[in-house]
């Protein structure tokens, strides 16, 4: 990488992890309405207290307000605004690994979650790069890309914030990447399996797993499985199984909830494709066409994996099938994925980094460049609306410019497949001959 784009980076990089240390010791009104306080540092506190049973709230609730839950996160964090609402969707297990954030003051808290989310990305970035630089098709991606990562404009708001996406998402994502990389495909499995710990970056990893299984290289499957049999199990054990229920509920009123306008739903930051037309829809038709944009969403996503499928099994070197692949479910995700916000687009951290890491042939290297490029660009521009001028920023508009970038990749993919025929096809004449 140029010097001069590595300072830069550096020093963008400097000034955020000031602004994080700023913002978390000397606003502690404005860090309480972090999602990182109201939701991961309350859940861990409540288990620490043995309130866990208050997670989550009662089978018949409409809405989150006013639970335990939004009670508790108001006890615990007294400068939480009054009409803020507090909620809890992910199931207890996370609830359980935050206990020992709990024990730090609140703003302590927060920032020990960012450092270590800082951390994850200059290791994600590290994962990758290292295996690049023992291939033929390395290029110069080093550890410095973590902090060019952040100019991704979610991908440091999701670290302000104080989200999971990182750490529970990008992390696992780019280790079993790691992994697979380097054919031990149980163990990239394996790790994998703890993206179900934020369900956004799992479905990138179960199309990854699909298409693995189409080349016949079953043992993701098995290491997937077997992480989330061990997730599951250890959520029962640790809590039981009514919370584990609870939580099932939990997850189904969290799609009722962030489908309608009335509960508060940050409309602009609802950035995948189904919610974006579902809240263009009045409520009560919610249940007559929610069916068709979710099988919308499945056929885009079939059409992704169809292509990842091909790739997988073609000839071309593992280091491009495998990344191209993995850039077009990248893409696919906010297509398919129903609950996606703008934070969670750091997922495109993960496509940045394995469309930078290799030597790319000469007839896809304008091709992926100019895609990272253009996507990089459309989502810090959506950044900027939302900041400067949050009433033009309208949702659907951006999601179906995104549409347009994923066609671009599957395009990407298919160009790579197209070309790895004829490349076999020129092997085989002069084999003949």
């Amino acid at each position: 990488m140029k010097r001069t784009l590595c300072l830069i980076a550096s020093a963008w990089g400097f000034i955020l992890v000031l602004l994080f240390i700023y913002t978390d010791l000397q606003m502690p009104k404005e860090v309480s309405n972090s999602d990182y306080l109201m939701t991961y540092h309350t859940a861990g506190q409540l288990v620490r207290e043995g309130n866990a049973r208050m997670l989550y709230p009662p089978p018949d609730a409409n809405s989150f307000i006013d639970t335990e839950f939004d009670k508790a996160a108001h006890r615990i964090l007294p400068l939480l605004p009054a009409r803020a609402t507090a909620e809890f969707m992910y199931m207890p297990l996370i609830a359980g690994l935050f206990v020992p954030f709990s024990f730090l003051p609140l703003g302590y808290s927060i920032l020990a979650w960012q450092i270590l989310s800082l951390v994850a990305v200059a290791f994600s970035a590290f994962l990758i790069s290292s295996h690049a630089s023992q291939t033929e098709e390395g290029s110069n991606l080093d550890i410095a890309a973590g902090w060019i990562a952040l100019t991704l404009i979610p991908l440091a708001l999701s670290i302000w914030i104080g989200q999971l996406s990182v750490i529970y998402g990008l992390l696992p994502l780019m280790g079993g990447l790691y992994f697979v990389f380097k054919r031990k495909d149980t163990l990239g499995g394996l790790v994998w399996s703890l993206a179900v710990l934020k369900p956004q970056f799992f479905i990138p990893a179960v199309m990854m797993t699909i298409g693995l299984a189409a080349a016949k290289r079953f043992k993701p499957i098995i290491g997937i499985a077997c992480g989330i049999i061990a997730i599951v199990a250890i959520n029962l054990i640790l809590f039981s199984p009514d919370m584990f229920r609870e939580w099932l509920t939990t997850v189904k009123l969290a799609d009722a909830v962030y489908s309608d306008t009335k509960f508060g739903v940050n409309t602009q930051l609802a950035t995948s494709l189904p919610r974006a037309i579902i809240l263009l829809l009045p409520v009560e038709q919610h249940a007559v066409f929610k069916p068709l944009v979710y099988a919308i969403s499945v056929i885009l996503g079939g059409i992704g994996l169809l292509f990842v499928s091909r790739l997988i099994r073609s000839t071309l070197p593992d280091s491009f099938k495998i990344s191209l692949a993995a850039i077009i479910c990248v893409f696919a995700t906010p297509m398919v994925v129903p609950h996606v916000f703008f934070y969670d687009f750091t997922i495109f951290a993960a496509a940045g980094f394995l469309a930078c890491a290799f030597k790319w042939p000469e007839y896809l290297d304008w091709r992926i460049r100019s895609l990272t490029y253009v996507t990089w660009s459309l989502i810090n521009i959506y950044a900027v609306i939302l900041v400067t001028k949050k009433s033009f920023a309208i949702p659907i508009v951006f999601v179906l410019l995104m549409l347009e970038l994923y066609r671009r990749a599957l395009m990407i993919g298919h160009a790579a497949l197209k070309h790895g025929v004829s490349a076999n096809a020129e092997s085989t004449k002069v084999t003949d001959s």
